[in-house]
């Protein structure tokens, strides 16, 4: 007869209890071990939730940084560049600017040249900068250009090119940081219209 058939009955009811057991371990450990990988799941999710919480956060500082920043600055720029009393012997080229922000702009220097054909025009008593100290907020302001009548005539003919470039220097009220403007204008004779053609507001910038 096999072993087996000699156990006696207090042997096989032992060995049953001795396998429920070890089941009952085995199972033990296969519900810690998903315990574990749950709290470990649960914790990853904690630290990505805590990165995105910072991240909104920081995001947010700097759009509310951005916006009071945009608020509290003048913004110079040119509203319009034309031509004026074209019909004498003096025409000019008008230059109008002004201060685009909501607070004044401080120690202003306003400049500008013309240029036809790759040449500066040079009149002599004429203005090329000028000190304009404050500019207040939705206040229009001028300069003035003037042309040689020959020059004029060769520009509104559209036998010569002309160019108007435009500086604009200033601070906000804490004298603190120089900001800056530079435009190009290019005339197009077949529409007596002065369009932009370049520019930046990056100070120390090579742009003419």
């Amino acid at each position: 007869m096999d072993e087996d058939e000699h156990q006696s009955p207090a042997q096989s009811s032992a060995e049953r209890r001795d396998r429920e057991i070890i089941r009952a371990e085995r199972s033990l450990v296969t519900r810690m071990g998903q315990a574990v990988k749950l709290a470990d799941f649960m914790a990853v999710l904690m630290v990505l939730a805590t990165f995105f919480s910072a991240y909104a956060t920081w995001r947010t500082a700097l759009v509310t940084s951005a916006i009071f920043a945009v608020a509290d600055r003048p913004f110079l720029g040119v509203q319009q560049v034309t031509f004026e009393e074209t019909d004498t012997s003096h025409p000019q080229i008008l230059v109008s600017f002004r201060n685009f922000g909501n607070i004044p702009a401080l120690d202003a220097i306003v400049s500008a040249h013309a240029v036809v054909d790759g040449k500066p025009i040079r009149t002599p008593g004429s203005m090329s900068e000028m000190d304009a100290g404050i500019l207040s907020p939705s206040v229009p302001h001028a300069f003035y250009l003037p042309m040689p009548a020959g020059k004029y005539q060769a520009v509104a003919t559209g036998k010569s090119n002309l160019q108007v470039h435009v500086n604009l220097l200033y601070k906000g009220p804490a004298h603190v940081q120089q900001l800056c403007y530079f435009e190009r204008f290019a005339y197009d004779a077949r529409t007596n219209i002065f369009q932009a053609s370049g520019g930046t507001d990056r100070c120390g910038s090579e742009v003419f």
